[in-house]
């Protein structure tokens, strides 16, 4: 039953809300996905600190047991959260993009957000980073690369560490180097306290299983979309999963952002 999230965003106010809601409900259970129960979308925020608040209380979908190649239901991937995010008012609303371990993408996005709010006076300023391909496999968790061995889907000489150490103890003083706003502060979890939204990809999700099957790393022979479903349970639960990271591009761009990087 294709029901359009927008007219749920919309009708909010409207005791059609409800039950529409619950009509999303029933026909999860009835596709056996893993949400059962539907949040209520959040209405739209102009803050980044509101943003953020309300992205923190909006649960992450982690529990699939299996998942197609193509996600065609938004019941499969963190829509609430990404209507959220989309739905952000803010004049200053930034995206950018990584795809390898090695690239400058920290760096480009932690210059990008002091720029904005020690240069340009801009402290509501929003950045939107879309991870896809090698750079992805920084947002599993530690159980998934011990587990499936992960290390073996990067490039030589690459290593995920240091993409997410948690910055602790670091001067927060703008013109330190060494600080949070420097070289202390280009990690994942480091930019998420400054407000950033790390962007996850079904695609790379179901490549990341593919190419995992192929090496003979996975106990059990699982189904690719059993494999892949395993995968997103142990994504950043803090990252908000998309069918695809082009196309949350272009929806993000539609509704305002602007693409830096």
């Amino acid at each position: 039953m294709p029901i359009n999230r927008r007219q749920i965003l919309a009708g909010l106010s409207a005791g059609a809300a409800g039950s529409m809601l619950v009509a999303l409900s029933r026909a999860a259970v009835a596709r056996g996905t893993s949400s059962a129960v539907v949040p209520q979308p959040p209405s739209p925020q102009t803050s980044l600190p509101a943003l953020s608040r309300q992205l923190q209380a909006v649960p992450r979908r982690r529990q699939f047991t299996t998942l197609p190649r193509l996600l065609d239901h938004p019941d499969l991937w963190d829509d609430v959260a990404f209507e959220a995010l989309r739905a952000y008012r803010s004049e200053e609303r930034m995206i950018g993009t990584g795809t390898s371990l090695s690239g400058n993408w920290p760096v480009e996005a932690q210059n990008l957000l002091n720029s904005e709010i020690f240069s340009f006076g801009h402290p509501e300023a929003l950045l939107v980073m879309a991870l896809w391909s090698e750079a992805q496999l920084a947002l599993y968790d530690d159980e998934a690369w011990s587990r499936y061995g992960l290390s073996r889907l990067t490039s030589s000489g690459q290593s995920v560490p240091p993409l997410r150490q948690v910055a602790t103890g670091y001067s927060r003083h703008h013109q330190d180097e060494q600080g949070v706003y420097g070289a202390a502060g280009r990690s994942i979890p480091a930019l998420q306290a400054r407000g950033v939204v790390f962007l996850a990809c079904h695609n790379a999700v179901w490549a990341h299983a593919g190419r995992l099957l192929a090496l003979g790393a996975v106990a059990g022979n699982p189904g690719q979309g059993q494999l892949a479903a395993t995968l997103t349970n142990h994504l950043d639960p803090r990252a908000i999963v998309t069918p695809s990271a082009l196309g949350a591009l272009a929806e993000l761009q539609r509704a305002g952002f602007s693409r830096v990087f």
